[in-house]
């Protein structure tokens, strides 16, 4: 697909169907999160996690379902909240997703921050590539938010990662349940501006 239909098709999927990711497209997915640009050269400091089983999905989902019982904060969030009891706990933050890579950075004292940059990195080459598989895929951010707020149901060790790492962000693979579509690419939903170097060196 050329990078321009990439972008068109691009887009965050939250409903999958059941149908299980395969291997050799996992591994095209993990190697276009090698080919990612990284800060300092620090791949060294990056780690891949894939989880397929799902009932380690759902315990990694419980802080999550907890967080939904805070309504008010949810809704500055997502908008709107469910409100029953059985919904909050059935809530699937994966979307149902058959496979969810983790992306995890050594912790980092000399360039704090840098971690947060390289992580996106990484997961945007591999959302697209998802996306060039024909994949529906979507960045996986509240599930590990809710495990830094709520630590007594930080299920992280599951990750089984390497001394000094913690997981940064994620990103659920599957077959989306409505296909990907074509979209209109629009400039202008983020704000631009323009330094003019006359102004600046007369």
């Amino acid at each position: 697909m050329e990078f321009k239909d990439l972008l068109k098709y691009r887009q965050s999927t939250r409903k999958f169907t059941e149908q299980p990711v395969s291997k050799e497209d996992i591994e095209k997915i993990l190697l276009a999160g090698n080919a990612a640009p990284v800060g300092s050269n620090l791949y060294k400091d990056l780690h891949f996690t894939v989880i397929t089983d799902r009932q380690i999905l759902h315990t990694l989902a419980e802080a999550a379902r907890y967080r939904l019982k805070d309504k008010e904060t949810m809704r500055k969030i997502v908008r709107s909240v469910p409100g029953k009891e059985n919904v909050e706990n059935e809530f699937d933050p994966f979307y149902g997703s058959s496979c969810v890579i983790f992306v995890s950075h050594r912790r980092q004292d000399l360039q704090p921050g840098i971690e947060y940059s390289n992580a996106a990195s990484t997961v945007l080459a591999m959302h697209l590539a998802a996306t060039d598989l024909g994949l529906g895929s979507v960045f996986m951010w509240g599930s590990l938010e809710a495990m830094r707020i709520y630590p007594q149901f930080d299920h992280t060790d599951l990750l089984e990662l390497p001394d000094s790492f913690e997981p940064l962000l994620g990103l659920a693979v599957g077959y989306a349940e409505t296909p990907l579509k074509e979209r209109e690419l629009r400039k202008d939903k983020i704000g631009v501006n323009y330094i003019n170097p006359e102004r600046i060196h007369p």
